[in-house]
């Protein structure tokens, strides 16, 4: 009984895996684990096949697959460049719905493609009364052999706001350039550029044996250091007189009114002149004249015939060295310094004289007055021995030869004589009228130039 109960209870669980197993196989099974990071899976994308190249400027489109709304534009500028010429690719990013986080984009390649960036830039502009995202990207390529060539884009992958992977990729529509081929004998350094044009031109002020510089700036598209330097430096020809170095070349930054592929470039070349003088011993000489070639794409047959831009030859001039300087500006100002000398020693002596004189007269006044105050006759004898006592330059002895040797009038001796009388000759006075005439005499007629 017991044997035919587990036979039971045996067949009832087959019977209830029979019935539970074809339930169990229509769950799916988990698919294969993916590559993840831990947050979320990471999808990788599989090739895109390009799309053959068209001759087009402007085209949308592309192989691949881009966000929904979103518009990628390629647009060059020239499908028939002339070799190593400098043309535009842009490509513009419109995300109207504004759900790009990050997109990554490369420059343009090709065989015998050569591409450098320009600008990258990201704004928002108004489409149909909408705000759209725009990215702006620019290259500037040049064709570096004649002949068919392709202009081939890299896959651009965009990734989008709200998911952890990207999902799209697009590969813009490459291009057929015909490509005009410049002949062989030119070298590969000369510019190609529809025009070359040199400003800005100046020489420093020039002393006798110290450095300056001669300086100008050279614009144009498609033009480089070593083209500069090589078709400067071959015509450096240093004039008698005046040495040149090498030119210093170097690239001026772009501002943002400049056309997008010319570049301006900043040459400076040293001069140092020589303190013996140039061409028969002039302290003066004559800058090269310099002719620049490039070539014009817009001609018929670009590169038969070359074009040119010249920087005209100049004469300069240069002072003498600061000491020769010196010398000749003391050689120029030394007779007026003379002169100036001359005339201070003039005005010395002439204030010297009036100042003499001024004095002189004076001093006379003053004894002629004190002459005049005394009211006797020894007073006034007296008086007028402390005078001639006083002067500069004394009378001794005082006696009327001596005083006619130093200038004395006969009038004033006279008076002087008529006072000596009255004085030693007692028995004879003197009228107040007569006293008073000899008095006015010996004052008024006293020599003035022995008070010199």
């Amino acid at each position: 009984m017991k044997w035919r109960d587990a036979r039971t209870v045996g067949l009832l669980l087959l019977g209830l895996i029979a019935a539970v197993g074809p339930v169990r196989a229509d769950i799916p099974l988990p698919e294969p684990e993916l590559e993840t990071d831990g947050f979320a899976e990471t999808l990788e994308l599989g090739p895109i096949e390009p799309l053959p190249p068209v001759a087009r400027v402007t085209s949308e489109a592309g192989a691949g697959r881009v966000p929904e709304g979103v518009i990628v534009t390629t647009e060059v500028s020239r499908l028939d460049p002339v070799q190593r010429q400098t043309f535009v690719v842009t490509q513009t990013i419109l995300d109207p719905a504004r759900r790009l986080r990050e997109v990554e984009v490369h420059r343009p390649e090709g065989e015998g493609i050569d591409a450098r960036p320009l600008t990258v830039r990201r704004d928002t502009v108004e489409i149909d009364g909408r705000l759209v995202d725009r990215r702006h990207y620019r290259w500037a390529v040049q064709a570096l052999r004649g002949g068919e060539l392709r202009l081939q884009f890299s896959r651009i992958d965009f990734e989008v706001v709200g998911s952890a992977q990207s999902e799209y990729a697009f590969v813009p529509v490459a291009r057929r350039l015909e490509v005009v081929e410049l002949p062989a004998h030119l070298p590969a350094y000369l510019p190609v550029t529809p025009e070359l044009v040199v400003g800005q031109v100046e020489v420093d002020t020039l002393v006798a044996g110290e450095p300056g510089n001669w300086s100008f700036r050279v614009r144009g598209e498609g033009v480089s250091e070593e083209a500069l330097s090589r078709l400067i430096d071959a015509q450096l020809v240093a004039p008698p007189g005046l040495r040149l170095g090498t030119p210093a070349i170097h690239a001026i930054a772009r501002d943002a009114t400049s056309a997008p592929l010319a570049s301006t470039w900043q040459v400076d070349i040293s001069l140092l002149p020589s303190v013996d003088g140039g061409e028969d011993g002039q302290r003066s000489a004559r800058l090269p004249a310099l002719r620049l070639p490039y070539i014009d794409p817009r001609t018929a047959e670009p590169g038969s015939q070359l074009a040119y831009t010249r920087v005209d030859a100049r004469a300069v001039t240069w002072q003498a060295e600061p000491a020769a300087q010196r010398l000749a500006t003391l050689w120029t100002v030394l007779p007026w310094l003379l002169a100036g000398a001359a005339a201070a020693v003039g005005l010395v002596a002439a204030a010297r004289w009036v100042w003499r004189r001024w004095h002189a007269r004076r001093a006379w006044r003053a004894a002629c007055q004190r002459l005049l105050a005394a009211d006797k006759v020894a007073a006034l004898r007296r008086q007028l021995l402390i005078e001639l006592d006083a002067l500069p330059c004394p009378v001794r002895p005082v006696t009327r030869e001596a005083l006619a040797r130093r200038g004395a009038p006969d009038v004033w001796l006279d008076a002087l004589v008529t006072l000596e009388s009255w004085c030693f000759a007692t028995e004879r006075r003197p009228q107040a009228s007569e006293f008073e005439v000899v008095r006015q005499r010996l004052a008024e007629r006293l020599p003035t130039h022995w008070y010199r």
